[in-house]
Protein backbone atom coordinates (compact mmCIF):
# COMPACT_ATOMS: atom_id res chain seq x y z
CA UNK A 1 0.00 0.00 0.00
CA UNK A 2 1.34 3.14 -1.05
CA UNK A 3 1.72 6.48 1.28
CA UNK A 4 -1.31 8.18 -0.28
CA UNK A 5 -3.15 5.35 0.18
CA UNK A 6 -2.56 4.79 3.71
CA UNK A 7 -2.79 8.31 4.33
CA UNK A 8 -6.34 7.78 3.25
CA UNK A 9 -7.22 4.35 5.11
CA UNK A 10 -6.65 6.57 8.56
CA UNK A 11 -8.25 9.78 7.47
CA UNK A 12 -11.12 7.63 6.26
CA UNK A 13 -11.32 5.45 9.88
CA UNK A 14 -10.11 8.74 12.18
CA UNK A 15 -13.38 10.18 10.34
CA UNK A 16 -15.78 7.47 11.17
CA UNK A 17 -14.55 6.65 14.02
CA UNK A 18 -14.69 10.39 15.63
CA UNK A 19 -18.48 10.28 14.37
CA UNK A 20 -19.27 7.05 15.97
CA UNK A 21 -17.56 8.51 19.27
CA UNK A 22 -19.75 11.57 19.00
CA UNK A 23 -22.58 9.41 18.50
CA UNK A 24 -22.43 7.82 21.28
CA UNK A 25 -21.53 10.48 23.30
CA UNK A 26 -24.40 12.69 22.44
CA UNK A 27 -26.72 9.48 22.71
CA UNK A 28 -25.73 9.05 26.17
CA UNK A 29 -26.33 12.86 27.28
CA UNK A 30 -29.55 12.57 25.74
CA UNK A 31 -30.28 9.37 27.85
CA UNK A 32 -29.64 11.26 30.78
CA UNK A 33 -32.15 14.54 29.45
CA UNK A 34 -35.12 12.36 28.79
CA UNK A 35 -34.14 10.69 32.28
CA UNK A 36 -34.75 13.95 33.79
CA UNK A 37 -37.41 14.80 32.49
CA UNK A 38 -38.90 11.54 33.42
CA UNK A 39 -38.10 12.32 36.85
CA UNK A 40 -39.56 15.64 36.52
CA UNK A 41 -42.72 14.49 35.33
CA UNK A 42 -43.68 11.17 37.29
CA UNK A 43 -46.12 9.11 35.73
CA UNK A 44 -45.81 10.79 32.21
CA UNK A 45 -44.72 8.30 29.75
CA UNK A 46 -42.55 9.08 26.96
CA UNK A 47 -43.16 7.84 23.80
CA UNK A 48 -41.01 7.37 20.64
CA UNK A 49 -42.06 8.41 17.17
CA UNK A 50 -39.27 7.12 14.49
CA UNK A 51 -39.90 8.73 10.49
CA UNK A 52 -36.73 10.64 10.35
CA UNK A 53 -36.75 10.98 6.15
CA UNK A 54 -38.00 12.09 3.39
CA UNK A 55 -39.65 15.25 3.43
CA UNK A 56 -43.12 13.18 1.43
CA UNK A 57 -42.85 10.00 3.67
CA UNK A 58 -43.18 12.79 6.82
CA UNK A 59 -46.03 14.17 5.27
CA UNK A 60 -47.46 11.14 3.94
CA UNK A 61 -47.67 9.43 8.00
CA UNK A 62 -48.97 12.77 9.25
CA UNK A 63 -52.06 11.01 10.32
CA UNK A 64 -50.34 8.49 12.47
CA UNK A 65 -49.13 11.73 14.57
CA UNK A 66 -53.23 12.14 15.31
CA UNK A 67 -53.62 8.72 15.65
CA UNK A 68 -50.57 7.90 18.24
CA UNK A 69 -51.78 10.92 20.39
CA UNK A 70 -55.23 9.26 20.78
CA UNK A 71 -53.54 6.09 22.14
CA UNK A 72 -51.41 7.83 24.17
CA UNK A 73 -53.12 11.69 24.99
CA UNK A 74 -51.42 12.27 28.26
CA UNK A 75 -47.68 11.31 27.01
CA UNK A 76 -44.85 13.40 26.33
CA UNK A 77 -44.16 12.30 22.11
CA UNK A 78 -40.78 13.06 20.77
CA UNK A 79 -40.76 12.89 17.24
CA UNK A 80 -36.78 11.71 15.33
CA UNK A 81 -36.43 13.44 12.53
CA UNK A 82 -33.22 14.03 10.12
CA UNK A 83 -32.48 18.04 11.19
CA UNK A 84 -33.33 18.79 7.92
CA UNK A 85 -36.86 18.18 7.99
CA UNK A 86 -37.52 19.46 11.47
CA UNK A 87 -40.01 22.24 10.57
CA UNK A 88 -43.01 19.80 9.25
CA UNK A 89 -42.55 18.07 12.68
CA UNK A 90 -42.40 20.82 15.24
CA UNK A 91 -45.61 22.93 13.97
CA UNK A 92 -47.57 19.78 14.64
CA UNK A 93 -49.91 20.61 17.64
CA UNK A 94 -49.92 16.15 18.42
CA UNK A 95 -46.28 16.13 18.97
CA UNK A 96 -44.59 17.38 21.92
CA UNK A 97 -41.29 17.62 21.14
CA UNK A 98 -39.47 16.71 18.00
CA UNK A 99 -35.70 15.37 18.33
CA UNK A 100 -33.49 16.12 15.48
CA UNK A 101 -31.10 13.11 15.46
CA UNK A 102 -27.28 13.04 14.46
CA UNK A 103 -27.88 10.16 12.83
CA UNK A 104 -29.36 6.22 13.45
CA UNK A 105 -26.50 5.27 15.79
CA UNK A 106 -27.04 7.68 18.21
CA UNK A 107 -31.23 7.03 17.89
CA UNK A 108 -30.14 3.49 18.65
CA UNK A 109 -28.01 4.14 21.92
CA UNK A 110 -30.97 6.47 23.19
CA UNK A 111 -33.77 3.78 21.95
CA UNK A 112 -31.68 0.54 23.63
CA UNK A 113 -31.50 2.47 27.24
CA UNK A 114 -35.32 1.41 27.43
CA UNK A 115 -35.88 5.48 28.65
CA UNK A 116 -38.84 5.38 26.34
CA UNK A 117 -41.73 3.67 27.38
CA UNK A 118 -43.06 3.23 23.81
CA UNK A 119 -41.54 3.09 20.53
CA UNK A 120 -42.98 3.66 17.20
CA UNK A 121 -40.86 3.10 14.28
CA UNK A 122 -41.99 4.14 10.71
CA UNK A 123 -39.41 3.02 8.81
CA UNK A 124 -37.96 -0.18 7.79
CA UNK A 125 -33.77 -1.24 7.01
CA UNK A 126 -32.99 1.47 4.30
CA UNK A 127 -34.25 4.63 6.52
CA UNK A 128 -32.31 3.14 9.00
CA UNK A 129 -28.54 3.80 7.77
CA UNK A 130 -25.47 6.01 8.59
CA UNK A 131 -23.01 6.43 5.58
CA UNK A 132 -20.69 7.81 8.46
CA UNK A 133 -21.37 5.26 10.83
CA UNK A 134 -21.88 2.77 7.90
CA UNK A 135 -24.17 0.88 9.61
CA UNK A 136 -27.63 -0.22 9.05
CA UNK A 137 -30.45 -0.83 11.90
CA UNK A 138 -33.48 -2.61 11.54
CA UNK A 139 -36.90 -2.07 12.57
CA UNK A 140 -37.90 -5.72 14.23
CA UNK A 141 -41.56 -5.16 12.96
CA UNK A 142 -40.71 -4.29 9.68
CA UNK A 143 -38.40 -7.32 9.35
CA UNK A 144 -41.20 -10.54 11.06
CA UNK A 145 -43.68 -8.25 8.22
CA UNK A 146 -41.30 -8.45 5.87
CA UNK A 147 -41.67 -5.04 4.84
CA UNK A 148 -38.01 -4.14 3.15
CA UNK A 149 -36.82 -1.64 0.10
CA UNK A 150 -37.90 -4.16 -2.56
CA UNK A 151 -41.55 -4.77 -1.77
CA UNK A 152 -42.88 -1.93 1.02
CA UNK A 153 -45.55 -0.71 -1.92
CA UNK A 154 -46.78 -4.54 -2.18
CA UNK A 155 -48.09 -3.30 1.24
CA UNK A 156 -50.47 -0.27 0.39
CA UNK A 157 -49.54 3.64 -0.12
CA UNK A 158 -47.09 5.20 2.33
CA UNK A 159 -49.21 5.35 5.22
CA UNK A 160 -50.49 1.95 5.51
CA UNK A 161 -46.93 0.58 4.59
CA UNK A 162 -45.40 2.68 7.61
CA UNK A 163 -48.66 2.27 9.99
CA UNK A 164 -47.72 -1.50 9.64
CA UNK A 165 -43.82 -0.98 9.98
CA UNK A 166 -45.03 0.54 13.47
CA UNK A 167 -47.41 -2.12 14.07
CA UNK A 168 -50.48 0.33 14.33
CA UNK A 169 -53.90 0.49 12.65
CA UNK A 170 -54.88 3.06 10.38
CA UNK A 171 -56.71 5.70 11.91
CA UNK A 172 -59.88 7.27 10.82
CA UNK A 173 -59.22 10.12 9.21
CA UNK A 174 -56.06 9.14 6.50
CA UNK A 175 -55.83 12.79 4.91
CA UNK A 176 -52.79 13.85 5.71
CA UNK A 177 -52.30 17.67 6.70
CA UNK A 178 -49.74 20.03 7.14
CA UNK A 179 -49.60 22.97 9.83
CA UNK A 180 -49.08 25.74 8.19
CA UNK A 181 -48.19 29.03 10.55
CA UNK A 182 -48.61 33.03 10.07
CA UNK A 183 -44.82 33.15 8.63
CA UNK A 184 -45.70 31.00 6.21
CA UNK A 185 -48.15 32.97 4.82
CA UNK A 186 -46.34 36.19 5.39
CA UNK A 187 -43.51 34.60 2.92
CA UNK A 188 -45.90 33.83 0.91
CA UNK A 189 -47.55 37.51 0.85
CA UNK A 190 -44.23 39.11 0.47
CA UNK A 191 -43.41 37.47 -3.50
CA UNK A 192 -47.14 39.30 -4.62
CA UNK A 193 -47.78 35.86 -6.41
CA UNK A 194 -50.28 36.40 -9.55
CA UNK A 195 -53.62 35.66 -9.12
CA UNK A 196 -54.08 32.78 -10.59
CA UNK A 197 -51.82 30.44 -11.33
CA UNK A 198 -49.79 26.96 -11.79
CA UNK A 199 -46.93 25.37 -9.65
CA UNK A 200 -45.21 22.89 -11.26
CA UNK A 201 -42.48 20.48 -9.86
CA UNK A 202 -39.59 19.32 -12.13
CA UNK A 203 -37.19 16.96 -10.20
CA UNK A 204 -37.35 14.62 -7.43
CA UNK A 205 -34.88 13.50 -5.42
CA UNK A 206 -34.68 10.12 -7.59
CA UNK A 207 -33.82 10.22 -10.83
CA UNK A 208 -35.66 7.19 -11.95
CA UNK A 209 -39.11 9.55 -10.86
CA UNK A 210 -37.97 12.44 -13.55
CA UNK A 211 -39.52 13.21 -16.55
CA UNK A 212 -36.68 15.26 -19.00
CA UNK A 213 -36.11 18.71 -18.90
CA UNK A 214 -37.23 19.44 -22.63
CA UNK A 215 -40.67 18.14 -21.45
CA UNK A 216 -41.18 20.07 -18.73
CA UNK A 217 -40.09 23.25 -20.46
CA UNK A 218 -42.12 22.53 -23.79
CA UNK A 219 -45.09 21.88 -21.67
CA UNK A 220 -44.47 25.05 -19.40
CA UNK A 221 -44.78 27.16 -22.44
CA UNK A 222 -47.81 25.51 -23.51
CA UNK A 223 -49.67 26.20 -20.43
CA UNK A 224 -48.93 29.87 -20.77
CA UNK A 225 -49.67 29.45 -24.47
CA UNK A 226 -52.81 28.02 -24.29
CA UNK A 227 -53.73 29.70 -20.29
CA UNK A 228 -54.32 32.49 -18.90
CA UNK A 229 -52.31 30.74 -15.79
CA UNK A 230 -48.84 31.89 -14.64
CA UNK A 231 -46.60 28.71 -14.36
CA UNK A 232 -44.24 29.18 -10.85
CA UNK A 233 -42.12 26.61 -10.41
CA UNK A 234 -40.70 25.01 -7.15
CA UNK A 235 -38.38 22.60 -5.32
CA UNK A 236 -34.58 22.82 -4.62
CA UNK A 237 -33.20 23.71 -7.72
CA UNK A 238 -34.59 24.72 -11.45
CA UNK A 239 -33.15 23.05 -14.83
CA UNK A 240 -35.52 25.20 -16.89
CA UNK A 241 -34.47 27.75 -19.10
CA UNK A 242 -38.02 29.92 -19.59
CA UNK A 243 -38.15 33.28 -19.65
CA UNK A 244 -41.47 35.00 -20.24
CA UNK A 245 -43.44 37.11 -17.84
CA UNK A 246 -45.60 34.78 -16.59
CA UNK A 247 -43.48 32.51 -15.27
CA UNK A 248 -41.98 32.40 -11.82
CA UNK A 249 -38.76 30.45 -10.86
CA UNK A 250 -39.14 30.41 -7.20
CA UNK A 251 -36.72 26.97 -6.56
CA UNK A 252 -34.34 27.04 -3.88
CA UNK A 253 -35.97 29.99 -2.53
CA UNK A 254 -38.76 28.73 -0.16
CA UNK A 255 -38.30 26.44 2.99
CA UNK A 256 -40.87 23.24 2.95
CA UNK A 257 -43.94 24.86 4.69
CA UNK A 258 -43.13 28.30 2.92
CA UNK A 259 -43.45 25.68 -0.32
CA UNK A 260 -46.64 24.52 0.69
CA UNK A 261 -48.41 27.67 1.29
CA UNK A 262 -47.75 28.75 -2.40
CA UNK A 263 -48.92 25.63 -3.40
CA UNK A 264 -52.10 25.78 -1.29
CA UNK A 265 -52.59 29.26 -3.18
CA UNK A 266 -52.50 27.47 -6.73
CA UNK A 267 -55.12 26.15 -8.96
CA UNK A 268 -53.58 23.74 -9.71
CA UNK A 269 -50.09 21.26 -8.92
CA UNK A 270 -49.01 19.45 -11.72
CA UNK A 271 -45.75 17.27 -10.72
CA UNK A 272 -43.55 14.06 -10.35
CA UNK A 273 -44.19 11.26 -7.39
CA UNK A 274 -42.04 13.74 -4.37
CA UNK A 275 -42.01 15.41 -1.85
CA UNK A 276 -44.47 18.67 -2.61
CA UNK A 277 -46.72 16.27 -4.22
CA UNK A 278 -47.26 15.35 -0.73
CA UNK A 279 -47.92 18.72 0.36
CA UNK A 280 -50.38 19.13 -2.61
CA UNK A 281 -52.11 16.27 -0.92
CA UNK A 282 -52.47 17.98 2.52
CA UNK A 283 -52.76 21.66 1.42
CA UNK A 284 -55.77 20.00 -0.94
CA UNK A 285 -55.09 21.71 -4.23
CA UNK A 286 -55.64 19.61 -7.48
CA UNK A 287 -52.83 17.16 -8.70
CA UNK A 288 -51.86 15.98 -11.80
CA UNK A 289 -49.02 13.67 -10.83
CA UNK A 290 -46.52 12.55 -13.70
CA UNK A 291 -45.74 8.73 -12.58
CA UNK A 292 -44.12 5.61 -13.47
CA UNK A 293 -42.88 2.13 -12.58
CA UNK A 294 -40.27 2.24 -9.85
CA UNK A 295 -37.83 -0.30 -9.30
CA UNK A 296 -40.03 -3.55 -8.88
CA UNK A 297 -43.20 -1.95 -9.03
CA UNK A 298 -44.93 -1.59 -12.40
CA UNK A 299 -47.98 0.53 -10.68
CA UNK A 300 -48.39 2.01 -7.05
CA UNK A 301 -49.92 4.66 -5.81
CA UNK A 302 -48.11 5.81 -2.33
CA UNK A 303 -51.21 8.34 -1.67
CA UNK A 304 -53.68 8.10 1.13
CA UNK A 305 -56.42 10.67 1.45
CA UNK A 306 -57.89 12.44 -1.89
CA UNK A 307 -55.23 12.05 -3.70
CA UNK A 308 -55.25 8.05 -2.96
CA UNK A 309 -58.49 7.82 -3.64
CA UNK A 310 -58.04 10.04 -6.80
CA UNK A 311 -60.89 12.53 -6.04
CA UNK A 312 -58.77 15.73 -6.36
CA UNK A 313 -55.69 14.25 -8.36
CA UNK A 314 -55.22 12.53 -11.72
CA UNK A 315 -51.99 10.32 -11.98
CA UNK A 316 -50.72 9.97 -15.36
CA UNK A 317 -48.85 6.83 -16.16
CA UNK A 318 -48.45 4.07 -18.59
CA UNK A 319 -48.16 0.94 -16.89
CA UNK A 320 -44.60 -0.68 -16.90
CA UNK A 321 -43.15 2.32 -18.24
CA UNK A 322 -40.79 4.77 -16.65
CA UNK A 323 -41.96 8.66 -15.92
CA UNK A 324 -39.39 9.68 -18.66
CA UNK A 325 -40.89 7.72 -21.27
CA UNK A 326 -44.70 9.37 -20.83
CA UNK A 327 -44.72 11.57 -24.11
CA UNK A 328 -45.49 15.48 -24.02
CA UNK A 329 -48.31 14.45 -26.45
CA UNK A 330 -49.55 12.33 -23.57
CA UNK A 331 -49.43 14.90 -20.53
CA UNK A 332 -50.65 17.63 -22.72
CA UNK A 333 -53.88 15.31 -23.49
CA UNK A 334 -54.44 14.73 -19.93
CA UNK A 335 -54.04 17.82 -19.07
CA UNK A 336 -56.46 19.52 -21.55
CA UNK A 337 -58.88 17.44 -19.91
CA UNK A 338 -58.40 18.34 -16.58
CA UNK A 339 -58.34 22.08 -16.60
CA UNK A 340 -61.36 24.82 -17.47
CA UNK A 341 -61.19 26.01 -21.48
CA UNK A 342 -60.17 28.88 -20.89
CA UNK A 343 -57.64 29.30 -23.93
CA UNK A 344 -56.26 32.63 -24.59
CA UNK A 345 -55.17 31.72 -27.90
Amino acid sequence: MGVKALIDLWRHRYKKYSHIFKAYFSGNQNIRSFRQFKAQHPGTKLVAVVRTEHFGDIVAVEPLSRHIRSLHPDAHIVWFVKPVFKELVEVNPHIDRVFPELCVTERQVILKSGVFDKVYELQFRNNNYCPECQAYYDNPVAVAKNINVDNYFEHGNLLEVFAKAGNLGLPEDQQPEVYLQKRHRAKADELHLPQSFIVIHCQSNFAPKDWPAQHWQALAYWLIEHYSYAVVEVGLKSNLDINHPRYFNLTGKLSILETAEVIRRADFFIGLDSGPAHLANAVGTYGVILMGALNNFEIYNPYSGSYGSGQNCTMIREVGKPCSQLSLARVTSSIKDILPSEVTS
